[in-house]
């Protein structure tokens, strides 16, 4: 049985597992843009900024996403996005699939429940990023529907496709 559900603490030693799984078998590990030790610490405390949503196949976390609300985190993306800085936006990604689970449109399934909740929520836009080697991402993120904008480069060092939806 496979189902969407939205990750609180109890999920936390899950996704840190998950994460460390899916890490080790990247092809490139740029790729990924690691969250910082305390991001993680309080990813899933009521007050913070992210909504995650994770995939659960027979009990077992498969998949996961998000998308994180801190304006600061995601202010370069918006403007490079050309989105309205004045609108309610969040950013899409730090999404992850377990190998045994790839292939099964998992990542489109968590991003779409993550689409619907924001909307829910009154958001006016949503942004993801891809790095542009990694195809089944950039596929999975124009499968929702969002628009590419242009390649920039977070952090001084990440090298990512934006991608804009207006909700």
């Amino acid at each position: 049985m496979t189902e969407i559900q939205r990750l609180d603490a109890s999920h936390h030693t899950a996704y840190l597992a998950l994460t460390q799984e899916v890490l080790g078998c990247l092809p490139n590990p740029d790729w990924f843009m690691p969250l910082s030790d305390e991001l993680l610490k309080t990813m899933f405390l009521p007050e913070s900024t992210f909504v995650v949503h994770g995939c659960f196949v027979d009990g077992e976390l498969a998949g996961v996403s998000l998308y994180d609300t801190c304006y600061e985190e995601i202010e370069e993306v918006a403007k490079a996005a050309g989105a309205p800085l004045t609108k309610k936006g969040a950013e899409l990604g730090i999404s992850m699939v377990l190998p045994k689970f790839r292939g099964q449109n998992m990542m489109y399934k968590l991003n779409s429940s993550l689409v619907e909740a924001a909307k829910e929520k009154g958001f006016d836009y949503l942004l993801a990023t891809a790095h542009p080697d990694n195809l089944p991402s950039n596929a999975s993120i124009r499968k929702l529907g969002m628009e590419y904008k242009k390649t920039i480069i977070r952090q001084g060092h990440y090298e990512r496709n934006v991608y804009f939806m207006a909700l």
